[in-house]
């Protein structure tokens, strides 16, 4: 093999990450920096809100839906029950010392599907989330007959945190994946799209996503292709990447 193939071989895929910077750094350990250029620009920020909770609450589950939740509800919740979605939510829990935890793989159907056995009528659902807290969810325990309590600790802001960054992967790099996490991240991500006016500069992109839900949220958009990981969860989206990156190699 002559040096030019080397080095063609050896090209490394360009890809955008869009979580929180700190989340964006511990995922891109998970990765071989040797196969991939990263380019971080985070599109959501997270801010702690000011809240009230009564200690004296009776509550029946303790509900996270993210590890945001978790983060910046201060208050002990040991000794209750406690149901979460992800892996990652999950860990922290543990990393914590809390330990009776069930934990959902999957998306908000699948908690719905799997907490629907353990509710009795007039049980109280306690949810630390944000600010942008999902009715269908409590729509849901509605339907059941249980109270469900949202208590908005925090808020996520559609910001474009490293803005040089985000123009540099789409004017620079003709091709490359872009990582988004969540919905709400997709509708930064389209807002920035747009004010920025990169409809064409997307066409050769490629967008990774958890669910049909994020994708959903891209609609009308013209990428070379949206790939849905087969897991809602971190693992999923790298062993996504991994499978992309896999295939683009073997086609060099």
């Amino acid at each position: 093999m002559s040096k030019l193939e080397k080095k063609s071989v050896y090209k490394k895929i360009n890809i955008l990450i869009t979580r929180p910077e700190k989340d964006s750094k511990n995922f891109l350990r998970l990765l071989d920096k040797e196969k991939f250029k990263f380019f971080i620009s985070p599109l959501l920020k997270i801010k702690k809100n000011k809240y009230n909770f009564d200690e004296k609450s009776r509550y029946d589950f303790v509900l996270f839906t993210s590890k945001n939740g978790v983060l910046n509800f201060n208050h002990d919740f040991r000794g209750r029950k406690v149901i979460v979605i992800g892996d990652g939510t999950y860990s922290l829990l543990q990393n914590m010392g809390i330990t009776n935890v069930i934990n959902v793989n999957g998306n908000l159907e699948s908690l719905k599907e799997k907490i629907k056995p353990l509710l009795k009528k007039k049980m109280n659902i306690l949810h630390p989330t944000s600010s942008n807290f999902n009715q269908d969810l409590k729509n849901f325990f509605f339907s059941q007959g249980c109270f469900y309590h949202p208590i908005c600790c925090y808020k996520s802001i559609m910001v474009n945190s490293n803005l040089e960054i985000f123009k540099n992967f789409f004017n620079l790099h003709s091709s490359g994946l872009v990582a988004l996490f969540s919905r709400r991240t997709a509708i930064s991500f389209k807002k920035e799209i747009l004010k920025l006016g990169f409809h064409e500069k997307i066409k050769n992109k490629k967008i990774l996503v958890l669910s049909e839900a994020i994708a959903e949220e891209l609609k009308g958009f013209s990428f070379k292709e949206i790939f849905i990981s087969k897991e809602f969860n971190e693992k999923g989206m790298i062993n996504l990447i991994k499978e992309i990156s896999e295939k683009e190699e073997s086609v060099v």
